[in-house]
């Protein structure tokens, strides 16, 4: 497989484009995909026919669970013809029985019904892969397009429900009138008519194969741009082109140089020394900022929001379970079916005539179980999602909650109230004047933890670290509730730039300039002054 011979632009796309640019290309290679499905299916029907005259229900359902063994001869057309190589509807038909030898057993069995068909088939045709490595393979894949794919496989069955009513309804239209009201419809409803049986079969076969180009391709092309997204197929297009290019370039350049005169050399020469002669332009060092002001920038940014954002997202999904678990039943899945079936033989209800049963109650009881299962599951739903509105409504008195303990230390420092100065930003200053400038600044930082836990009742634990501090500030200022007190937005922009600071200053050794400092403390003063 060359990626430089991919027919069709390598870029990243979205599932829906994948599966439009899927019906493009199934339109272009219809006819030649349609052939090598149909005919290995009508010589199965046919034998079928030959063998059970009497059973086209039987013979209809082969064709239709055989599906996955006549899908992969235009699988691999299409995907020869994707890469440059076209493969035609004969030298494909020749091929059959090599490409329905891996895993073929599987596909027909519990792989059947797989709604991700399309998308799972050419990890088996084209890449071979079986047992533990295709389901390392499936699991990378399915993290996206999985959804795609089942919807493609939903679409597929409506459509060929769709035409095949619709092709009855056409034959019934070419019927004429005088024709059509002498007929006795009755047995042909019915299907006590063979020979509309077998005709019916026919159309099926016809449908199927009409419609699988379009399933297969689509399903294909969703493949295809996974694997372009996973492993970066228009980037490795883009630096072979960029290769490409230069080398091109480079025998160019060789070929004018040895084209070349040697007067151009000499001119050539003249201009390179006379460009050496002149003066070179004076750098303007006083236009670029000084290594304090490039540094205190660089501390800005660390200290903002966009180094610690931290996102928490919570959800039901499913599990990733290994194949041998996928295939197992549960025990209570088996237990309640054989319970159900059970009662329901034990109490048959019966119809007018005794000696009958009437399956239409037999049918109702179940589904009348399941209706009611989906009202009491509904009503717990509903129940859970409105708990809280329920119970202030019902005014429902919570037990209070055990008095968190407050830490005394954190990161090693002091956060006590009594351990702090009556004038911090006072002893903050005179600390920095005087050379200790740790002691400075952590005597800042340690009664803003202090006063964070004692007014604004933050339950900041010893597993946290200076960051995770600065942004449960933020998040509380964004998600504000009546069962804490709030955090204003100065106060929320002050502990992320004083975090910032002190981290920059206890772990890098990087102390911040002086007016930063005395910011700081003026920033302290407005948050925390008016309240001590």
């Amino acid at each position: 497989m060359q990626v430089k011979n991919l027919a069709v632009r390598a870029r990243l796309r979205s599932p829906w484009e994948s599966i439009d640019l899927g019906i493009a290309l199934a339109r272009k290679h219809w006819l030649s995909m349609f052939l090598v499905w149909l005919l290995p299916a009508a010589l199965l029907l046919g034998a079928l026919a030959w063998a059970f005259p009497g059973h086209p229900g039987w013979s209809m359902f082969a064709i239709w669970w055989l599906k996955p063994v006549f899908d992969r001869l235009p699988l691999f057309m299409i995907s020869r013809a994707l890469f440059g190589t076209p493969v035609s509807a004969l030298a494909a038909l020749k091929e059959f029985f090599k490409h329905n030898r891996t895993d073929w057993l599987a596909w027909i069995t519990i792989r059947r019904l797989s709604p991700t068909r399309s998308f799972d088939m050419p990890v088996t045709v084209l890449e071979q892969s079986k047992g533990s490595a295709r389901s390392a393979r499936l699991s990378v894949l399915h993290r996206k397009h999985s959804g795609a794919a089942t919807w493609l496989t939903l679409t597929g069955i409506h459509l060929e429900g769709f035409l095949l009513i619709a092709a009855f309804i056409l034959i019934y239209l070419f019927i004429p009138e005088q024709v059509a009201a002498n007929i006795d419809w009755a047995p042909l409803i019915r299907g006590e008519t063979l020979v509309l049986e077998w005709v019916s079969n026919v159309l099926c076969v016809l449908i199927m194969a009409a419609v699988a180009p379009f399933y297969i391709v689509s399903g294909f092309c969703l493949y295809i741009g996974r694997r372009i997204e996973l492993e970066g197929w228009d980037i490795e297009i883009q630096f072979r082109d960029l290769a490409e290019r230069h080398q091109r370039s480079l025998q160019a350049s060789k070929s004018a140089a040895g084209r070349s005169s040697p007067l151009a050399s000499v001119l050539l020469l003249c201009a390179l020394a006379c460009t050496t002669l002149t003066p070179a332009p004076q750098a303007q060092a006083e236009s670029l900022e000084s290594p304090q002001q490039a540094q205190q920038r660089i501390d800005e940014v660390l200290a903002g929001e966009d180094f610690h954002n931290i996102e928490q997202v919570s959800g039901w999904r499913l599990k990733d379970l290994g194949e041998e678990e996928q295939e197992k039943i549960p025990e209570w899945l088996i237990e309640l079916f054989e319970w159900l079936f059970k009662w329901l033989m034990e109490n048959p209800p019966e119809s007018d005539d005794s000696s009958e049963i009437n399956w239409g109650a037999l049918i109702a009881k179940p589904i009348e179980l399941l209706l009611w299962i989906a009202v009491i599951a509904g009503l717990i739903y509903l129940g859970w999602r409105h708990r809280e509105a329920i119970l202030s409504s019902l005014r429902w008195q919570h037990t209070p909650k055990k008095k968190v303990e407050v830490p005394e230390t954190l990161f090693g420092l002091d956060v006590r109230q009594s351990s702090l100065p009556d004038d911090v930003c006072a002893e903050v200053l005179r600390l920095w004047q005087a050379g200790e400038k740790r002691a400075g600044l952590g005597l800042l930082y340690r009664a803003t933890l202090s006063h964070l836990i004692e007014d604004f009742h933050f339950h900041f634990g010893d597993h946290l670290t200076e960051s995770e501090c600065a942004q449960l500030v933020s998040r509380r200022q964004r998600t504000a509730d009546d069962t804490s007190r709030p955090v204003s937005a100065p106060l929320s922009q002050f502990v992320q730039q004083l975090t910032g600071s002190w981290q920059q200053l206890a772990y890098a050794h990087r102390p911040p300039a002086d007016p930063q400092v005395s910011e700081l403390c003026q920033q302290w003063q407005e948050v925390f002054g008016n309240d001590h």
